[in-house]
């Protein structure tokens, strides 16, 4: 029994110590815990509190670019009240209980956006700038109005707000929208001059000559003292070609106000002259000729009253009538030239007519040149060349002449032939300079090497014999025209709009000008003032190399590949074969079309005509590259270096070769030095990213990507690439605002999308 209690009480003493062990054991793991836990709770306590300060930064700095920049604080409400209405369309939940309040909403913004732009609203005054981004809020919010139903009689706008709206959606290429603007701001205010003035512009551009004089007549109701209203009243009126009294009136007023220029005066001279009938001419001469039969000059003049009659048969009558009456009459042979060369079962006799008319010196450079196109049709293109030669020799003082004749040996490619021809000229004239500046312009599209150097030699050499030219002759305006071409192959834009400024007001009218307008609205990306100057200079150059050019232009802007190649195959094979440009042009319309073999071919021709054209062997090396021929494309490239060695395009595309052909060894230096010529060539910086890539050197490839972005910011493979990178390495919040600029550029790129989706799905998980 002693034994068992015993027992009993070792037992009871050993649970009772196990107990206590495993109390105090337990105790001090709680105490860890409530430790660590402590520990926690004050560690999430410094995060919120840096977090609460980093939100009160962002805060304090929102507030302070909002401060800095107080015109952005309306762009960023207007584009909150769109998106809230466009989510709401989106999603299909508009509907009648929305419709009112979300009218309301847009009224609103409506009139936060027009108070944030600091413009009247007149398209006749030169474009003011705009807030980034005014434009972008202008096209939303005509989308929505669209979808909404909504009308711009029913904005409910004042006048000033409606002209603000019309100039906004003028920009925007909503042209109608921008005319009904006008309109219901006439509406509310029908003598507001801007207004009526923008509508008179946009007639303008529309091409309709009556609304426009509709617009100014209303104009001058306001403002009838107005000098400048009446010269253009004027100068539509004669545009127009009806009741050209009313442009006499015109004229007549401001004679009354004292207001008229020497200018005006012309005009009204001139208007009177015509106001008389040429009938009534023809009836008085030939009551005339029923008594004098013999006065030659008489039935010349009869003659030209009938072909402003458009009675040609008449009018070739009476100049045979003056011929006989007087054999050696000069003028008469030379008209009877000009009225029989447009029948071709008349070409002998007009080429008779106008060899007469040449022997006696009669119809000026303009016989000539008839004569040896007669005998071009009749005899060969060589015995024209004979004749324009034979006509320079015999008057070698002849500068039209010698530089028509130049312009052909041009237009042929023989090039040294026509300078030596120029510098022949016994007097340096401004006509001699133009035609010497044609030539530069030539040499300068022959021997481009795609860096420019070579182009910009030859085009300050063309632009200084222009200069000469405007020295012998303020009032040239063609040379004012060679001016503004090379201001603008030079790219300086505001230069080259001066120069075509003179030259517009020098050439009024002139097809060529508005040419030129539409090469430089191409240049600037401003393609709907470009189609329209190109539909303007079509008028008078309709079925010429230079239309076709232009529209090939347009179209391959416009992405439209398929017919700009049709517009290049125009100017080359029905025009002019050695357009430079335009061969090149169809090249890259092929290479977009993936009609390599084309492009190839295209390059050999240009390569045949024009062996010194480096940037022919470019674009050979580039389309070789494209299909995969590396070791031709480096052979070319090489070829290109040996002749400039400075060439970045050329050191770039050898690299690429290089790491193509398994030697990216041989790739680091030409990169090296492109970048060291021109370190804003971003191809150069990507494509040694993409080198250090490979080599597995990733900081490195991630600070030339950025290089690459800072200097091209459009560059989306940089993006692209620089994305995936963070994004591999699950940098997720450097992989996502990446991935969102490369969908800020391609709102269409499905990989891009994706990945953004993963990131941020990725940051939200972090953050819980």
């Amino acid at each position: 029994m002693d034994y068992l209690l015993l027992t009993l009480i070792l037992l009871l003493g050993a649970l009772s110590g196990t107990v206590i062990w495993w109390m105090l054991r337990n105790e001090a793991r709680i105490r860890l815990l409530q430790i660590d836990l402590a520990a926690d709770r004050a560690e999430m306590r410094s995060g919120l509190s840096r977090m609460e300060s980093s939100i009160n930064l962002m805060n304090l700095s929102s507030e302070a670019i909002l401060q800095s920049n107080p015109e952005n604080q309306g762009a960023i409400a207007i584009h909150t009240v769109l998106k809230k209405i466009e989510t709401q369309i989106d999603a299909g939940l508009s509907d009648s209980s929305t419709a009112a309040s979300n009218a309301k909403e847009l009224h609103s913004a409506m009139r936060m956006l027009l108070k944030s732009v600091e413009i009247d609203g007149d398209l006749g005054k030169e474009p003011q700038s705009l807030q980034p981004g005014a434009l972008n809020l202008t096209d939303r919010l005509f989308s929505l109005l669209e979808s909404m139903n909504i009308e711009a009689s029913s904005l409910g706008l004042n006048t000033l707000e409606f002209a603000k709206l019309g100039e906004l959606l003028y920009r925007c290429g909503h042209l109608d929208w921008a005319s009904s603007c006008y309109q219901s701001a006439i509406e509310k205010s029908p003598g507001h001059t801007v207004s009526l003035s923008s509508l008179s512009h946009l007639a303008k551009q529309e091409g309709n000559v009556e609304l426009q004089l509709d617009w100014i007549e209303k104009m001058i109701e306001h403002d009838p003292d107005n000098s400048d209203l009446l010269r253009s009243h004027a100068s539509l009126v004669i545009q127009s070609g009806v009741d050209e009294e009313r442009a006499e009136r015109d004229m007549l007023r401001l004679e009354a106000m004292g207001k008229d220029t020497t200018a005006d005066q012309s005009l009204l001279s001139g208007l009177r002259s015509r106001s008389g009938s040429p009938q009534e001419t023809i009836e008085r001469l030939e009551k005339i000729l029923e008594k004098e039969p013999e006065r030659s000059e008489d039935w010349f003049l009869k003659a030209k009253m009938h072909i402003e009659l458009s009675e040609y048969d008449n009018a070739l009558i009476s100049v045979e009538e003056a011929i006989n009456s007087h054999r050696q009459f000069g003028e008469a042979w030379a008209l009877k030239a000009k009225l029989l060369a447009d029948n071709p079962l008349h070409h002998e006799d007009a080429l008779r007519a106008a060899r007469h008319a040449v022997a006696l010196n009669a119809g000026g450079t303009e016989l000539i040149l008839l004569k040896a196109d007669l005998v071009a049709l009749s005899e060969g293109e060589i015995s024209a060349s004979e004749t324009l030669q034979s006509a320079l020799d015999t008057n070698p003082e002849n500068d039209e002449l010698r530089a028509h004749i130049a312009n052909l040996l041009r237009e042929s490619g023989e090039l040294e032939l026509a300078e030596k021809l120029l510098n022949e000229a016994m007097v340096q004239t401004s006509i001699i300079h133009v035609a010497r500046a044609r030539i530069q312009l030539m040499y300068a599209d022959m021997q481009r090497d795609g860096t420019g150097e070579t182009d910009e030699i030859h085009i300050t050499i063309a632009k200084q014999s222009f200069e000469t030219a405007i020295e012998l002759n303020r009032e040239l305006g063609i040379a004012w025209l060679g001016i503004a071409r090379c201001e603008r192959l030079l790219k300086n834009v505001e230069v080259a709009k001066e120069a075509l400024d003179r030259a517009s007001r020098l050439l009024d009218g002139e097809s060529s000008v508005y040419a030129e307008s539409a090469l430089l609205a191409l240049d600037v990306g401003d393609l709907v003032e470009a189609n329209r100057l190109i539909e303007s200079a079509a008028v008078g150059l309709e079925d010429t190399a230079l239309i076709a050019y232009l529209r090939g232009n347009l179209d391959c802007m416009n992405g439209n590949f398929i017919s700009a190649r049709n517009h290049f195959d125009d100017v080359l094979e029905r025009h002019d074969p050695l357009h430079v440009r335009a061969r090149l042009n169809r090249i890259a319309a092929s290479l977009a079309l993936g009609l390599h073999d084309s492009a190839l071919d295209d390059c050999e021709i240009l390569l045949e005509q024009a062996p010194e054209l480096t940037l022919a062997k470019c674009r050979k090396a580039d389309v070789l590259m494209l299909v995969a021929n590396w070791d031709s494309a480096k052979q070319l490239w090489t070829e290109i270096l040996e002749l400039n060695g400075n060439h970045p395009h050329a050191l770039t595309q050898l690299a690429a070769c290089n790491i193509a052909l398994g030697t990216p060894d041989q790739a680091e230096a030409p990169l090296n030095k492109a970048i060291r010529l021109d370190s804003n060539f971003s191809p150069a910086w990507h494509n040694r990213g993409l080198l250090y890539l490979e080599w597995g050197e990733e900081d490195a490839a991630i600070q030339d990507f950025e290089t690459t972005i800072k200097v091209d910011p459009e560059h989306i493979d940089a993006r692209l690439h620089l994305a995936s990178i963070h994004h591999s390495a699950e940098r997720w919040k450097k992989a996502a605002p990446l991935w969102r600029q490369v969908l800020d550029i391609d709102s269409n790129n499905d990989v891009a999308r994706q990945r953004l989706s993963h990131c941020e799905m990725q940051i939200s998980i972090e953050l819980k």
